[in-house]
């Protein structure tokens, strides 16, 4: 009798997520100070994509797909659009991660609407992508300004921190950062005892804006003071130089973010060496987790529906799953703006101090739902 016939094996596939930057962005330019002290050096989180395939590779041989990283570089905000057009009709590319700030985010929409495409925000946390943009083929690992804001207060009012001085400074940035803050202040029943704007500089005649004990030498006592200072040129002299000796937060000594490289829990050592040997020894940051749990949300997609089917893996995402982000509580998409819901790391330059949702702060389904806008708060709907 002749042998039976081997049975025929599933041909390889190939699943190819692109990301998306732009040459030049500016929220990537090195923050100095004098003009030569590197203060921070900001870097694009393509390495943390990376480190989502280089895990992936486990999974080429058992689910026969090679996951290729793609990344897409363009000149100008005006050049996203067409860019992402072109990858997803001639290169057959259905997901991406977009590393793009935020007025770059109205024209993808519009030109991706409907199409079968899912854009993970991985850098921008403007609440107005989640609020008034709404779109439904993006979805945010990033962790929004109202997310971090509320993870920060939570962390204040549990150690009985109630009254704050809010210092701002002059860049669009620093307004919305303030009334995130200000915004979750009043969520959680805090107080704002004074909002002083500042001007960065040494000019004697301008030192009522620019001197942090004039600024701080208010009438009224205070238990921290939050200052919102893009720039990084004003806030790091304020530690010290208040008149009152109290906690400095929000742009320096103790922030809220997606990510911090001493985190100590739930595997995070791991991730963080496999990002340093990955990155030539750069820490781990926000938005290297962003683009990270993006690549393993993608991933883990085709290795649960056992399938590179764009709508199967789409609905997978979007629907019930939770991810392991290496935070402690599963991270899941929520319905209605397609925020990650996630934990806030409390970090002070050199440790982990706390991470929210802060114990005690209830919520009647999740309590990842404390942080951010929730269903009954938002004004966006993608569910209904």
């Amino acid at each position: 009798p002749q042998p039976a016939p081997a049975p025929a094996q599933q041909p390889q596939q190939k699943l190819t997520i692109g990301f998306v930057e732009i040459d030049g962005d500016p929220r990537y330019e090195p923050i100095k100070g004098f003009e030569r002290l590197i203060l921070k050096a900001p870097e694009h989180p393509f390495a943390g994509a990376q480190v989502g395939i280089d895990e992936a590779q486990a999974l080429t041989r058992v689910l026969r797909t090679d996951f290729v990283l793609e990344r897409i570089t363009v000149k100008s905000a005006d050049e996203v659009a067409p860019a992402v057009q072109q990858a997803l009709e001639g290169r057959n590319i259905h997901f991406f991660l977009v590393d793009l700030p935020a007025e770059a985010f109205k024209p993808l929409a519009a030109a991706v609407r409907g199409r079968d495409a899912l854009l993970f925000n991985v850098s921008t946390p403007d609440d107005s992508l989640r609020r008034e943009l709404c779109a439904p083929e993006f979805v945010h690992t990033m962790p929004s300004r109202a997310m971090l804001m509320d993870g920060l207060v939570q962390y204040l009012i549990s150690r009985k921190w109630r009254d704050y001085l809010v210092l701002q400074g002059p860049a669009a940035a620093d307004d919305l950062k303030t009334k995130a803050f200000e915004n979750s202040a009043k969520k959680f029943g805090a107080r704002i005892v004074a909002h002083q704007n500042f001007k960065a500089g040494t000019d004697p005649r301008e030192r009522e804006q620019n001197d942090p004990a004039l600024l701080s030498a208010i009438s009224r006592d205070y238990d921290v003071v939050f200052v919102a200072d893009e720039a990084f040129d004003f806030v790091r002299q304020v530690p010290y130089h208040t008149v009152r000796p109290r906690p400095i937060v929000g742009g320096i000594d103790l922030e809220p973010v997606a990510w911090h490289w001493t985190w100590e829990h739930n595997g995070a050592p791991q991730v963080n060496s496999r990002f340093e040997k990955r990155a030539g020894g750069r820490h781990m940051e926000g938005p290297d987790w962003a683009a990270w749990i993006a690549v393993k949300m993608i991933v883990q997609s085709a290795l649960r529906t056992r399938s590179v089917d764009f709508q199967q893996q789409k609905k997978f995402i979007l629907g019930d799953a939770t991810f392991d982000g290496d935070k402690g509580l599963a991270v899941g998409v929520r319905p209605w703006d397609h925020q990650v819901r996630q934990a806030v790391l409390l970090a002070a330059p050199y440790v982990v101090v706390a991470s929210a949702p802060v114990e005690g702060f209830l919520h009647r389904t999740n309590e990842l739902d404390t942080l951010g806008d929730d269903e009954p708060e938002t004004t966006c709907h993608l569910n209904k």
